[in-house]
């Protein structure tokens, strides 16, 4: 198998359906669709359970366990050399696959790839496009002006990654302790403080839309995952946070860690 795609579904029913049509229609590799449902309480069981197609595994937990321990799962249980995270309320072009994947063959410091997206903020963000917001036609203009370009980050929004089994033996699974929210930036101190880099790919465009499963559960249910991931992060990450502070380390131009002074963030 070429590349396993793992998706965390909560309560998200709409969007993974055209999510996962977008992965069928536009991925040329060989590839595996494993999603987990953490227990949803829509009709995304139902909709699960009546998909036939080959390349889908899915679980169904008995409970919600959490983003990270629900990725865990996935990766646990995939086949593929390439590895891919991603929600299920994102779209993705043609061929972006390849595309993506280009990127991490062609930089070896690279762990993790992630690309622009015109629902995202940050440096990932698309900009305000000045020609068609259809995805496709957005995407061929992306690709074709910044054709194999990317740039190191500090940090990639976790809606869409791309990573292989080197990610894995190096930096190890996502952190249980995270259930909802920060796995991405600590991720990104993870890959950073071992010396490796995350890297934008400007040439590949999804589209995403923000938090939509959050819309879609209980806010109570939301904020006291949301609270036990962000307090773990902090307690874990305390002595970086304290040292160089939030912007320091995640949104300005400037190294952190000793193993970063030669890369330029941009």
């Amino acid at each position: 198998m070429e590349a396993s795609i793992i998706i965390v579904n909560y309560n998200s029913q709409p969007y993974l359906e055209k999510c996962l049509e977008s992965i069928v229609k536009n991925t040329k590799a060989n590839y595996e669709v494993i999603i987990i449902d953490n227990h949803s309480r829509d009709e995304s069981v139902l909709f699960l359970t009546k998909l036939k197609n080959p390349n889908l595994r899915v679980i169904l937990n008995p409970e919600n366990y959490g983003y990270a321990k629900a990725c865990n799962q996935g990766l646990k249980v995939a086949s593929g050399k390439v590895l891919v995270t991603m929600n299920p309320d994102v779209i993705v072009p043609p061929d972006w696959l390849s595309r993506l994947s280009w990127h991490l063959t062609n930089n070896p410091k690279a762990l993790i790839i992630g690309p622009k997206s015109m629902g995202i903020g940050g440096k990932q963000w698309a900009g305000p496009l000045s020609f068609s917001r259809k995805l496709e036609a957005a995407d061929r203009k992306f690709a074709g002006f910044y054709h194999r370009q990317s740039k190191p980050a500090k940090f990639l929004i976790g809606c869409l990654v791309l990573f292989d089994r080197r990610f894995l033996n190096y930096i190890g699974y996502f952190d249980e302790n995270l259930p909802l929210g920060a796995d991405d930036f600590d991720l990104a101190l993870r890959i950073r403080k071992q010396g490796y880099e995350l890297r934008i790919a400007k040439d590949v465009l999804i589209e995403h839309t923000i938090h939509a499963s959050f819309e879609r559960s209980d806010p109570a249910d939301n904020e006291r995952l949301a609270n036990a991931s962000w307090d773990h992060f902090r307690r874990k990450w305390r002595k970086e946070l304290q040292k160089y502070g939030w912007e320091r380390l995640f949104e300005d131009h400037f190294p952190v860690f000793p193993q970063e002074q030669n890369i330029k963030f941009f």
